[in-house]
């Protein structure tokens, strides 16, 4: 993670706002030379010239332009912090936003991910006293109780989860402004951290990242896979920029969706299957008693698909089946497929090409209502970089092939 004090850049940025060091000096609160040291050590962090210095004050430059309204950004963040905890009736009103230490923030991040002082210490390279002190001047900060101890265990309030999530999002925005300053030096290497959800690891994610590892082969990709609640707490946090699979009904208010496609999901078994031969796919559908009398290899309970197939199901006048391998792999129900005469339900598009080859077969038309919307979660406000908005172009273009 790319480290810059925070104070420094609002410092930058209070010069950006009001186009001199003496003005954002006032601002500040701060001596105008430590405002203008502040503006030099950020250049030099960036290596590039944030403001034409004239007789008439200080102007952006286009780094500068590109810099300054990412870091309003990432103070947005922590204003929103400070919203929430004034929620909750703290004792204090101070400027959390511009009084917060990044030092304190980061500890709180690692002490919330690691469950204790001692592995957050770890995590950071410092001390675990360093750690603890951090912990204890944000509580008096913040004017809120961030732990609660249970014997030798700390548990974080959620006033303390809250925090650390706009923390995380501060940080997140610096990082992306950081990548878009060096997109302009011309160091196409910023980072690409993709949530992937089953149906986007088959194809689709992976026309789309071919595409833009072409033409950005410096790139820096991180892909996440796992169940979405984990995805979406990483998205919210910043620690993921997109999530890639099917869209939900009633996603967090901070996350905005974009369909891109639909998908259906069909019935597939072995090329040897009983039920296989003479089947016409295009023309024949499976009978109640026949629906009935198979095993199933299925999504999770709770899942969209989960919840289609089972009224599915119940169209046909057949009972949620009992006999059911629960299972998020796409390579293990291929696998457990082609061994056994169980029978999956799947999206069309994740076994194109076992269709196409003949090892699977896909027995009638899709499920009845089973269309899905496909599409690209991010969260609100977020602005890509040239090499992410290359990526989400490529995704849209793949999915619109499929």
């Amino acid at each position: 993670m790319d480290v810059f004090r925070l104070r420094r850049l609002w410092a930058t940025l209070a010069v950006y706002e009001t186009g001199s060091a003496l003005k954002a000096a006032n601002l500040m609160h701060m001596s105008q030379p430590a405002v203008t040291g502040a503006v030099s050590a950020c250049e030099a962090d960036l290596g590039t010239a944030l403001f034409d210095r004239t007789s008439r004050g200080m102007s952006p430059t286009r780094a500068g332009d590109i810099w300054c309204p990412r870091i309003a950004a990432a103070a947005d963040h922590l204003r929103d912090a400070e919203r929430a905890l004034q929620h909750w009736k703290t004792r204090t009103r101070m400027p959390i936003q511009r009084l917060v230490t990044d030092s304190q923030l980061r500890a709180l991040s690692a002490v919330i991910e690691t469950g204790s002082f001692s592995q957050a210490a770890r995590q950071l390279g410092i001390s675990q006293p360093s750690v603890q002190r951090a912990a204890r001047d944000l509580e008096t900060l913040c004017g809120v109780t961030l732990w609660r101890r249970h014997g030798a265990r700390i548990e974080p309030t959620i006033e303390a989860r809250t925090l650390a999530r706009y923390g995380d999002l501060c940080f997140a925005e610096i990082t992306q402004a950081h990548e878009a300053v060096r997109e302009i030096q011309g160091l196409m290497e910023g980072t690409l951290r993709i949530g992937a959800l089953p149906l986007a690891r088959s194809q689709w994610l992976p026309q789309a990242l071919a595409a833009t590892l072409t033409q950005f082969p410096d790139a820096r990709v991180t892909i996440l896979d796992g169940p979405y609640n984990e995805q979406l707490t990483a998205l919210l946090h910043g620690r993921i920029d997109f999530v890639l699979g099917a869209l939900r009904p009633t996603p967090d208010a901070d996350i905005e969706q974009e369909a891109v496609f639909n998908d259906p999901y069909v019935i597939l078994v072995r090329a040897g299957h009983p039920l296989a031969p003479g089947f016409n796919s295009a023309t024949d559908k499976l009978t109640p008693a026949e629906l009935g009398g198979l095993s199933w290899i299925l999504p999770r309970g709770g899942t969209p698909g989960r919840t289609n197939f089972e009224q599915f199901m119940a169209s046909k006048g057949q009972p949620s089946p009992r006999q059911v391998v629960e299972c998020a792999s796409l390579v293990a129900t291929r696998e457990l497929l082609m061994r056994t005469d169980h029978a999956a339900v799947l999206s069309a598009q994740q076994v194109e090409t076992e269709v196409a080859s003949g090892t699977l077969k896909i027995m009638g038309p899709p499920l009845t209502g089973s269309a899905r919307a496909i599409g690209i979660a991010t969260r609100r406000r977020f602005v890509p970089t040239h090499i992410q908005d290359f990526f989400l172009q490529a995704v849209r273009a793949a999915g619109n092939r499929n």
